[in-house]
């Protein structure tokens, strides 16, 4: 992941300072993102990721 490189505020214009906190703020939700991802991916069946589980109900057999 790459890192911010953060500018003294008193350089920086205000949408200047305004893209740079959208910036870390989008950084954060999608780190947020991946390690929720990652979370979810520890159930796993080992499908892969095109394949699907059908059942078929259980049915029963009446003589």
């Amino acid at each position: 992941m790459n890192n911010i490189e953060l500018s003294p505020p008193s350089e920086m214009s205000a949408s200047a300072r305004a893209t740079e906190i959208t910036t870390i703020l989008a950084a954060a939700i999608v780190r947020t993102q991946l390690a929720q991802a990652t979370k979810q991916r520890e159930v796993d069946l080992g499908l892969l990721h095109d394949q699907r589980v059908h059942t078929t109900p259980y049915q029963e057999r009446r003589l």
